[in-house]
């Protein structure tokens, strides 16, 4: 069953904060057997008198006591009786000393375990804190997006976007935009309404352009994520065209509506001048400037349009030119084992997105705009060559 972002995440935490908890009872697993190992090798304060009070250190030590006292009375003994029975008793303790000795040792092996238990159970309660405190940051942010992409679904759901494609049909067959088209060819001759829409299309057509070229370089540096990282290379690659699609819809939700409600106004109003009777309403130009317009400029207008044709279709030319261009260059050089090793630093005065990584997957090793910044300058050459070689 798929999963959203939010449902992950909080999987994750559930398993997290499980490993906390066990982490948290390890420890005091722990910490609980290294104070009885502690009370055993030291005593225990609040036993009755005797071996329990004094730990077995203490009663290891006492038992060496005795054998040097028995050693002092063998040293004096007067009669060969008293001398074999204090070996007899000195015999008895060393047997005693060695077992206390094993248990004392025992003692401190537990200790020693039972603190690196510990230590390694802390260890692992700090980890999954970590984690979790990630794990909340990620919540949080998934289930924000989460929300926004909530906004974004309702609103494409509901009018006025639901029905915008309809409305805007509907108006540009009405009688208003026939009105305020009129209304602009009576105060513009045709020839430069022709040189306006070929400008128009020009300008559309870069963006168009640019816009491809961004999705290219997002595209190439997906398939590269997916081609060497394996499955989390082909979540990355997802997440790019997802990222991609929800940047188009957002901006689509954010302006359309205000486009269109902006179309409509502009419509309106000339709809207004169109229709309003002689000298009621100001028109967009003034008779002196129609005057002008249609003397002066229509006839440069209708000599210009083919060479704006022309000129709109060389510039389309030269864009698309230049754009391959930049990656061709790139290309050879790393294609050519006496550049392929040699770094190449872009600085330029386009700073945008799409040149951008257009330049950086062609294999541009930095992108520098300008004004030109020599500490930024510095910074890159440090980062690729190193601060010797600098």
């Amino acid at each position: 069953m798929a999963l959203t972002l939010v449902q992950y995440w909080q999987q994750q935490r559930t398993i997290y904060q499980a490993e906390r908890t066990q982490a948290q009872s390890d420890l005091a697993a722990a910490q609980a057997r290294f104070a009885a190992a502690g009370k055993k090798l030291d005593g225990d304060p609040g036993a009755a008198p005797g071996p329990l009070r004094d730990g077995d250190q203490k009663t290891l030590a006492n038992t060496g006591a005795a054998i040097a006292a028995k050693r002092a009375a063998l040293a004096i003994a007067a009669s060969p009786a008293d001398a074999a029975q204090l070996v007899a008793d000195l015999i008895a303790l060393i047997i005693t000393q060695r077992s206390q000795q094993g248990t004392v040792l025992d003692d401190l092996e537990e200790t020693a375990a039972a603190q690196a238990d510990a230590d390694a159970a802390a260890a692992a309660g700090a980890r999954a804190a970590a984690r979790l405190a990630g794990i909340e940051a990620a919540i949080d942010e998934a289930t924000a997006d989460d929300d926004r992409r909530t906004k974004l679904k309702d609103a494409i759901a509901a009018p006025p976007l639901s029905t915008l494609k309809g409305d805007a049909a509907t108006f540009k067959a009405s009688a208003t935009v026939t009105n305020a088209t009129t209304r602009i060819g009576k105060n513009f001759p045709n020839e430069l309404l022709a040189i306006a829409d070929k400008r128009v299309d020009t300008r559309v057509n870069r963006l168009a352009s640019l816009q491809g070229s961004i999705n290219n370089a997002q595209d190439a540096l997906g398939n590269e994520y997916a081609a060497d990282a394996g499955l989390a290379g082909r979540a990355e690659q997802k997440r790019i065209a997802f990222e991609r699609a929800q940047a188009a819809l957002a901006d689509y939700v954010a302006t359309a509506a205000s486009r269109y409600a902006q179309a409509g106004v502009v419509m309106r109003t000339l709809d207004a001048i169109e229709t309003a009777p002689p000298g009621q309403a100001a028109d967009i130009l003034t008779d002196p400037e129609k005057h002008d317009v249609r003397t002066s400029l229509a006839p440069a207008g209708a000599g210009a349009e083919p060479t704006a044709e022309n000129l709109d279709s060389d510039i389309n030319a030269v864009f698309g030119a230049e754009s391959a261009l930049d990656a061709q260059i790139l290309t050879a050089i790393s294609a050519d084992p006496d550049t392929a090793a040699i770094p190449v630093v872009i600085l330029t005065a386009d700073a945008t997105m799409g040149l951008k990584e257009r330049l950086l997957t062609a294999g541009a090793s930095a992108f520098l705009t300008k004004p030109f910044d020599l500490d930024q300058f510095f910074e890159v050459l440090t980062d690729i060559l190193g601060p010797m070689e600098v």
